[in-house]
């Protein structure tokens, strides 16, 4: 059923060292031509697409395609034994790209080491047959210093900035997607300066939509609090944190601005926002202490200020809790629901699957979503 608002083998290869570097960065050979990366760098790497004022020439712009949205997976043994069947479904829905909104593994499924975490999800990566764009989550990088107890931490693989800039070397070093196909990518570290970091913030346009990735994160965006959601580290060691949480939502929220505007210079007729984070909207979560996503109404509200300037549709796309969503949470100025916006959360950890999602150009409101229930993976 599809939603819309109207008003097969694999084999693991465990690489780790030079090895997984290498396979993380090979020459692109393969590339989906009708999608625009902004060209806004300055660079003279032309494809044969962009042209020197940042926008580019195509000939065949598709007006309706899908796309493949899932992440929180795999988790856990069984998340491991179905994600094979996950990505041959993807495949056999012929989307156009595919974009995973964080968290590669479960927050207690073992280290964040390469042999444990980063290779075999670049090995499963590289099983998809259409582009592949890549976020963080936090399972990843923020709780890698062990806050789900013995076993979910190493020596070498427990400092969280580390893991971030280690995740960034392996799956955001090119400007290209992964997957066997590839899409040409913007980068926020593309500004250098500030945002030189953030190769991970990503913008590209495919069709009539631009497409915004961002690090945003659950575990309350990084910004601990002591004894709160099982912080247990010393208060220099959450001041660390804490700091980088700030510099990484200035860059997010320039990121997304940046983003929108570009949106309106293209004249899309969309926008999707992914990022891993749930934000906790209206505090669906029942949370009662608000140190556990205080972090988070920024996000919220530069979202309501975007959509409410954009004369087209917008749709976040997140994960972090774990189940299908679709709704229209968010509230402007006085109280009354934000019209072009919508939220879909995709599935997660126990429920191995992904939502598929329809972007039309003759359609008004350009998004519609259908969750794709794995047949293999229903037990």
């Amino acid at each position: 059923m599809a939603f819309e608002f109207k008003g097969g083998g694999f084999v693991r290869r465990v690489l780790v060292g030079s090895s997984l570097l290498a396979m993380a960065g090979l020459a692109a050979t393969s590339y989906v031509g009708t999608a625009r990366a902004d060209g806004h760098d300055g660079h003279d790497g032309h494809d044969g697409h962009e042209q020197h004022d940042g926008h580019e020439q195509h000939d065949h712009q598709p007006s309706k395609y899908t796309v493949g949205l899932f992440g929180d997976m795999p988790y856990n043994a069984l998340g491991k034994q179905q994600y094979p069947n996950l990505l041959q479904d993807v495949n056999d829905a012929h989307v156009a790209f595919s974009i995973f909104d964080g968290d590669l593994k479960s927050g207690g499924d073992g280290a964040c080491t390469d042999a444990n975490l980063y290779a075999p999800a670049l090995d499963s990566f590289s099983m998809l047959w259409q582009p592949l764009v890549w976020l963080p989550g936090d399972n990843d990088w923020t709780d890698c210093w062990g806050r789900y107890g013995a076993g979910t931490s190493a020596p070498g693989a427990d400092d969280p900035l580390e893991r971030l800039a280690h995740e960034r070397a392996l799956f955001a070093s090119t400007n290209y997607s992964l997957g066997q196909k590839k899409l040409r990518l913007t980068r926020e570290s593309q500004e250098g300066g500030s945002y030189a970091l953030y190769s991970e913030n990503v913008r590209w346009q495919y069709g009539p939509v631009v497409f915004i990735g961002l690090n945003v994160q659950g575990s309350n965006d990084n910004y601990p609090y002591a004894g709160v959601d099982g912080e247990t580290r010393t208060q220099a060691q959450i001041d660390v944190q804490r700091a980088e949480e700030r510099a990484r939502k200035a860059a997010d929220l320039h990121w997304l601005s940046e983003g929108f505007d570009y949106a309106k210079r293209v004249h899309a007729l969309g926008v999707m926002v992914v990022f891993q984070a749930d934000l906790n909207f209206n505090n669906e979560q029942h949370l009662a202490d608000t140190r556990s996503y205080d972090a988070l109404p920024d996000y919220q509200n530069a979202l309501r200020d975007a959509s409410l300037a954009f004369p087209g549709q917008v749709a976040l796309v997140h994960g972090d809790s774990h189940y299908f969503k679709l709704d229209q949470p968010l509230s402007g100025p006085k109280g009354g629901v934000v019209p072009n916006f919508v939220r879909v959360e995709t599935f997660g950890a126990r429920n191995t699957h992904w939502v598929r999602a329809t972007i039309d150009a003759n359609d008004p409101h350009v998004f519609s979503f259908e969750p794709r229930i794995v047949p293999g993976n229903v037990d």
